[in-house]
């Protein structure tokens, strides 16, 4: 499984173009850098830098960003999920964080969790790319049950005596639940 890294700035180092183009976003105009995704895809990646998160798959060619909506609360936490399928397909998607069940979820609501839950660090998005990978989900929209798969991810640190990495996945598998059960999800 490839990673694809994403600086500050939504632009990843591994891009072979890059051109920018004015989009129309609910609250003005921004500008997004429109890439073609190295891996097995040849469909071009959109990925804006204005984004709370954005991330990509090289093998399936999906792009994902991340929003808080126009009328996000804490009372009310919409999130606007955007970007291309597998097919290269515009999709965009309105998600109510309180009511993601990170025992069911896709790997973008995860993300969402992730971003409502202050996890938007490089290393709590690789934490998640793991447990996708032992999850051994082909999309970013296919459900899962990740809080099980964070738990083997843990399992196999304890084996190695990775203890930082150990106890990092703990409070993070911890928050999310944490978050879940404010909401009564759980």
């Amino acid at each position: 499984m490839g990673i694809q890294i994403i600086d500050y700035n939504g632009t990843s180092p591994y891009a072979k173009t890059s051109t920018t183009n004015k989009v129309q976003q609910a609250g003005g105009d921004f500008q997004n850098t429109v890439m073609k995704c190295t891996g097995t895809t040849t469909q071009k990646t959109a990925l804006y830098s204005d984004a709370l998160m954005s991330y990509a798959s090289p093998q399936t060619g999906e792009a994902v960003n991340i929003y808080k909506a126009m009328n996000y609360s804490e009372e009310n936490p919409l999130y606007v999920i955007k970007g291309l399928d597998a097919e290269g397909n515009e999709f965009e998607e309105m998600v109510d964080a309180s009511k993601i069940n990170p025992n069911n979820c896709s790997f973008n609501e995860l993300m969402v969790l992730n971003v409502e839950t202050g996890h938007t660090s490089p290393s709590d998005y690789l934490r998640a790319v793991a447990v996708r990978a032992n999850a051994d989900a082909d999309s970013y929209f296919e459900k899962a049950d990740y809080i099980a798969y964070a738990q083997d991810v843990m399992e196999d640190y304890k084996t190695l005596g990775n203890w930082d990495s150990y106890l990092a996945m703990d409070k993070w598998i911890q928050s999310l639940l944490d978050y879940a059960e404010r909401g009564e999800i759980l």
